[in-house]
């Protein structure tokens, strides 16, 4: 089980060592994220720079060191435009864009079944809630064909997005595993940073949300304030 905080008496301590967790995860797995491109990085630049007679390269070397320098310098510009939006997130240092939004256009993905019960919309930003979705129906999606279930009850929308497989899943592999990025096309987040970056815009929203990790498959379970009036 990975961040299932529902018994009360212990919500406090698990999100708290899930928290801990999650951010030991992201060090670890960030660490060698960027360090991967920086090493090809210096490769290529040195193979570029020491070039001479006795190691020469032709034009197609020179144009492919010079690819694989910049795919890797644009790489490591999506992980640190990641990280500067979740020390974003995490200290609140831009206000959000606060509209009221309809609960089925935020869970509309295409192949995904929807059940959704009649209710108020939701109030937040647009950008932010709907890549919050997106990152939960990505991530259960690794495990097998996911659906939807939403319903507002006690003034909240409960979302719960789950899939059921027989394949083993351990939080730690989840956390490790690349989940599509939802706004840069072939590029990938690993598990540990999409969780933190959504549970974060969860949190901005006055919400949370909470990822079961159980044999029969994984389950996100988002809750947010409903926007009434």
């Amino acid at each position: 089980m990975l961040m299932d905080d529902e018994t009360p008496d212990t919500g406090e301590r698990t999100a708290a060592a899930d928290l801990a967790q999650l951010r030991t995860e992201f060090i670890r797995v960030a660490s060698h994220e960027l360090r991967t491109p920086l090493t090809s990085i210096i490769t290529f630049a040195t193979m570029l720079e020491t070039a001479d007679e006795s190691l020469p390269l032709t034009p197609a070397d020179r144009q492919q060191a010079i690819g694989v320098i910049r795919r890797n310098a644009e790489h490591m510009q999506v992980i640190v435009a990641d990280l500067l939006l979740l020390s974003s997130l995490e200290t609140a240092e831009e206000p959000l864009d606060q509209v009221r939004l309809p609960v089925t256009d935020l869970l509309d993905f295409p192949g995904v079944p929807l059940r959704c019960e009649p209710g108020p919309q939701l109030l937040g930003d647009r950008a932010l809630l709907r890549e919050l979705f997106h990152t939960a129906v990505q991530i259960v999606a690794l495990t097998g064909p996911a659906e939807i279930e939403a319903y507002c009850s006690n003034h909240r929308w409960h979302i719960v997005i789950s899939a059921t497989t027989d394949a083993a899943l351990t939080p730690e592999r989840l956390l490790s595993m690349r989940i599509p990025h939802p706004e840069q096309p072939g590029e990938y987040r690993t598990g540990a940073l999409a969780l933190m970056l959504s549970r974060e815009i969860a949190a901005r929203h006055g919400g949370s949300m909470v990822t079961s990790v159980d044999r029969p498959g994984v389950t996100v379970r988002i809750a947010l304030p409903a926007g009434f009036g």
